[in-house]
């Protein structure tokens, strides 16, 4: 491959040999390297290219045994791929359930949430879910600054109920009770998320029970357990 000159289709046909046999081999870094290579050159048409680089990214995120691994994994990704949902959102997911820290795994998202929320598009309701769960497995330590933007978020879309719900636990977590009380209950009903929707009841009904309104914490259980009813083959009730 060395020997081959640059510009060369035959070093093209080489490369393609070569991730194919690194991917084969299980060598995803070399996969990962050869087909950037290749997209570079322009071997594959701009949506083959994509397809192929992303689903080596999800290979290497989920070859990650430890945080250090995945740490050098998102170092070496370039400021365009850090900003893919497709890649971020798994990449903190991975880096959450492998015990990283909340601080960092907020850092990872902040480039989608950026590109994300400023757009209304098919895209970012496609991707919104998972980013809104993500973000609330990782709230520990919320600093002012993600406050603002998840209120600013919610207010900016009162129609997005997920918006509200991930305004009304941040604020639960920095211990605002009432606009805590007020975003969630204002999201509750509305979740389309069975998961989403039953810890919204099930903070409301914990609230509801600290300032000893036993009606209001029976009727939030109530709604919480019903939405768990609805939740698609859970697991755990099958048990």
């Amino acid at each position: 491959l060395a020997d081959l000159p640059q510009g060369a289709s035959r070093r093209t046909i080489a490369l393609r040999i070569k991730l194919k046999a690194a991917r084969l081999a299980g060598n995803t870094q070399v996969a990962l390297d050869t087909a950037r290579l290749l997209a570079k050159h322009r071997a594959f048409s701009p949506a083959a290219s994509a397809s192929v680089v992303r689903g080596l990214l999800l290979a290497s995120i989920r070859d990650a045994r430890d945080t250090s691994s995945l740490q050098q994994f998102w170092l070496s990704l370039d400021e365009e791929e850090r900003a893919m949902p497709e890649v971020a959102i798994p990449a903190t997911e991975r880096l959450i359930a492998l015990g990283g820290e909340a601080i960092q795994a907020r850092a990872w998202l902040l480039p989608v949430w950026e590109h994300l929320l400023p757009h209304a598009s098919p895209r970012t309701e496609a991707h919104l879910p998972q980013l809104v769960q993500v973000l609330q497995s990782c709230l520990s330590k919320l600093d002012a600054a993600w406050l603002a933007r998840f209120e600013t978020a919610a207010n900016a879309n009162p129609r997005e109920p997920r918006l509200q719900y991930l305004a009304g636990v941040a604020c639960v977590q920095r211990q605002l009770w009432g606009k805590a009380q007020q975003m969630l209950t204002r999201a509750a009903p509305l979740l389309q998320e069975p998961e989403l929707r039953t810890r919204a009841w099930q903070r409301l009904a914990l609230m509801a029970e600290h300032r000893g309104d036993m009606e209001a914490s029976a009727s939030a259980w109530k709604l919480a357990a019903q939405a768990v009813a609805v939740l698609p083959e859970n697991p755990a009730l099958d048990e």
